[in-house]
């Protein structure tokens, strides 16, 4: 049985290791809190594409046994932060053996963990899916849900095809891909404008952030940059892909994004993950990105977190 140890309980997280229980993986979860009652209470997914469904992992805790000899492997789903170090979870050395897929947003964040541990396979994966942690165990999966792999360190990846296999058996629309830093920059260009405008316009969904023509404008302008530093950064995103994005968004149900959801409910926001590092891969060019750092700067300020140097 393929044995994974899951770090945190969010919607992406929750919503993707319930496909792998339902494909017999064993899940054992690493929790910061609750763990007691996501134990007794299991995952409850609403789902719109996929049908409701339950599940009960196999173990839940807050600290983490003392050898990870057992598992085939790490799924990290916390959210992308600064504060919230692998190394500070994990220790700093894990057997060479096990793999660690990081099922997060953002550019660039799969350096700072090869580095941490140089002898482990170090996975990324993008999920293109509106999806929301309602509560503690309680997650609302509203539309899409297709999934990219990637090893960021070894080609062919045995532990990749398992699990897009897996995940194929029960439904998700898996695919494996030898370029893994284009995914990610594809995945930036919708996340780069609609995560940032959403918390900037107080509270806009997607329909409405794409309904008035001034937010719509910068929407794609943002979107350009990004496309820009993707051909620079050498895993160079189609410019159509700009069109392709704002139709599926205009198609899909209006969503509240991610960063949204944390700024309402007071949580620290993706946003070096997202625009910090964007930043950085643009000062590495010498190109500008303006609407980029324009947002950024001004949600620093909200943040109330200092700038990137």
């Amino acid at each position: 049985m393929f044995r994974i140890l899951v770090l945190g309980s969010g919607a992406v997280s929750g919503l993707y290791a319930g496909k792998l229980a339902q494909a017999g993986c064993s899940l054992d979860f690493w929790v910061r809190k609750n763990a007691t009652d996501l134990k007794q209470n299991g995952f409850q997914i609403s789902s719109q594409p996929w049908g409701n469904f339950e599940y009960f992992p196999d173990d839940v805790f807050e600290t983490l046994p003392e050898s990870l000899d057992g598992y085939d492997l790490v799924l990290n789903g916390l959210k992308c932060l600064p504060e919230i170090g692998l190394e500070s979870i994990l220790g700093k050395a894990i057997p060479k053996h096990l793999p660690i897929l990081l099922l997060q947003n953002g550019i660039g964040i799969e350096e700072p963990v090869s580095a941490l541990y140089p002898s482990n396979e170090i996975l990324s994966g993008l999920a293109f899916v509106c999806a929301n942690r309602l509560s503690n165990g309680k997650i609302l999966h509203l539309d899409y849900g297709e999934l990219t792999l990637g090893s960021e360190n070894r080609s062919p990846s045995k532990v990749c095809e398992t699990l897009v296999r897996l995940f194929q058996s029960v439904g998700v629309p898996a695919q494996l891909t030898d370029s893994i830093r284009q995914a990610r920059w594809k995945k930036l260009m919708w996340n780069a404008p609609f995560n940032p405008i959403s918390v900037l316009s107080a509270g806009k969904n997607t329909s409405e952030i794409l309904a008035l023509d001034e937010s719509r404008f910068l929407v794609i302008e943002i979107m350009k940059e990004v496309q820009i530093l993707s051909r620079l950064d050498g895993a160079e995103v189609p410019e159509s892909q700009i069109d392709t994005f704002i139709t599926m968004t205009e198609t899909m149900k209006p969503y509240k994004t991610s960063m949204l959801l944390d700024f309402e409910a007071g949580r620290p926001m993706e946003l070096d993950a997202i625009l910090g590092n964007a930043l950085k891969i643009a000062k590495r060019y010498e190109v500008e990105t303006p609407y980029i750092k324009t947002l950024y700067g001004i949600l620093k300020l909200m943040n109330g977190s200092k700038r990137v140097e």
